[in-house]
């Protein structure tokens, strides 16, 4: 009778976690399909706050908190009015900070912080450049240390130096080696979560051949 009981158990539990991972994952794909494929800001907002209601609904999962902050720090890049980019960024810290707190040791996370700064840089240059270029630097640092196989952390450092200028230790000739990095690590990087972050790849091989 017990061992019926057990059994009769572990199939309702069964019934209740599998299809609640199913709907999770179905509704997390095609929310990051919409945001890949947006092409304005209402787009934009629009899968920010679906992943956002994702987040509140699913309290363990950092996932989908970072790709909430992800598709703001994206769309803050073309929002031209300094205040709104400001308001967008924010938001977009707000959602990463909640990421950080349930994966504080995430490669991920630090790398998506690192992508967030030259957007704030890009509000004041002259104001906050050194701040927040320095922030940027530890962060990707951070991510290395954590897992130096994520290719996007020297996607970033190699489109770095790409815009800094040779007398600040940037350049072509600086950024195509570690670019270079990128392109390998990106073709060894593998991981089994179909929701895993996979940008910066195409990019990555779009600057190398600007510099071939």
């Amino acid at each position: 009778m017990k061992k019926t009981t057990l059994l009769l158990t572990l199939i309702l539990v069964s019934l209740s976690v599998y299809p609640q991972d199913e709907k999770y994952l179905k509704t997390m794909t095609q929310t990051i399909e919409l945001m890949e494929n947006a092409s304005g800001s209402d787009e934009y907002l629009k899968c920010a706050s679906q992943f956002e209601r994702i987040a509140m609904a699913e309290k363990s999962q950092w996932l989908p908190y970072y790709y909430g902050a992800n598709t703001l720090v994206v769309m803050s890049f073309d929002e031209p009015d300094g205040d709104q980019r400001d308001l967008l960024l924010d938001r977009a810290q707000q959602l990463l900070d909640q990421a950080l707190e349930l994966a504080p040791e995430e490669s991920e996370l630090h790398v998506l912080q690192a992508f967030l700064y030259p957007s704030r840089i890009m509000v004041d240059p002259m104001g906050r450049g050194m701040l927040y270029m320095e922030k940027m630097f530890v962060s990707l640092e951070t991510a290395k240390a954590l897992n130096p196989d994520n290719p996007r952390i020297y996607f970033l450092e190699g489109i770095n130096k790409l815009n800094l200028p040779p007398s600040m230790g940037g350049g072509a000739e600086v950024a195509k080696p570690i670019l270079e990095v990128a392109s390998a690590k990106f073709a060894a990087f593998h991981n089994d979560d179909l929701l895993w972050p996979d940008w910066g790849e195409d990019e990555n091989q779009a600057e190398l051949d600007k510099l071939q």
